[in-house]
């Protein structure tokens, strides 16, 4: 069982693509953190809503939990980000994985040391971004951002962000030739159609939110293994 702490309330992408991709014997529960903007002072509520929420996963059996929401745990940069995590563990006794930290293990599986990445993220939460990654050596070498809130992803049509996800990896691809794989940051939406076309066209992995989150909880129980071609290169490396 995966429990998810959702920055959003009403969350929907993030549990269909773990149901297509991790099959019937997993479950996914969720509670929100309620994130309605990338302000500092609603992203500070949101973290420290986590603690309080997190009992409800564990009492609802979940073996591992997801902190989701890049932006949360940039927020907090590599250190403070990692202090969370730790005493996350050890008031509940589960294995914690973060979105953030699932996309650098994703890249270093792919071996990507220089990123293009696409989101719908500000200027402000990207430097984050690049500060974040380059603590693990990874360098972003070109951005494409169209800058909404989380309020917005909500009421966003899903078929015309997946257009939106494409457009501005294609465009993130485009202006960084030097760039070893792309990162879709965002679970909000759905991305995946997207990578796929983006890794036929460019020849370059593509990460995203829930290829990272597939491979980390897999590893993370033991049950990792390489999935058949046609599943993204991210989810195909070793």
């Amino acid at each position: 069982m995966v429990g998810v702490l959702s920055p959003l309330a009403g969350a929907d992408t993030m549990p269909y693509g773990l149901y297509r991709l991790l099959g019937p014997d997993f479950m996914v529960i969720s509670v929100p953190l309620a994130l309605q903007s990338f302000a500092a002072e609603d992203l500070e509520r949101a973290v420290a809503a986590i603690e309080p929420q997190i009992g409800h996963l564990v009492s609802r059996g979940a073996d591992l939990i997801l902190q989701s929401g890049t932006p949360l745990a940039l927020s907090l940069g590599p250190e403070g980000l990692q202090r969370l995590l730790a005493r996350l563990r050890e008031t509940t006794g589960r294995p914690i994985l973060s979105s953030a930290l699932n996309a650098v293990a994703a890249a270093q599986a792919v071996g990507a040391r220089r990123l293009a990445v696409a989101n719908k993220w500000n200027e402000s939460l990207n430097r984050k971004l690049a500060s974040f990654l380059a603590h693990w050596g990874i360098e972003i070498v070109g951005v494409a951002a169209q800058a909404q809130e989380p309020a917005q992803f909500q009421s966003a049509d899903l078929r015309q962000s997946a257009e939106l996800a494409y457009a501005l990896g294609h465009n993130a691809l485009a202006q960084a030739r030097e760039a070893d794989a792309l990162f879709i940051g965002g679970g909000a939406w759905f991305v995946e159609g997207a990578a796929e076309r983006l890794e036929r066209e460019f020849g370059k992995p593509v990460i995203t939110h829930l290829n990272g989150a597939v491979r980390g909880i897999l590893a993370t129980l033991g049950l990792w293994r390489p999935f058949p071609a046609g599943h993204g290169r991210v989810l195909e490396a070793a």
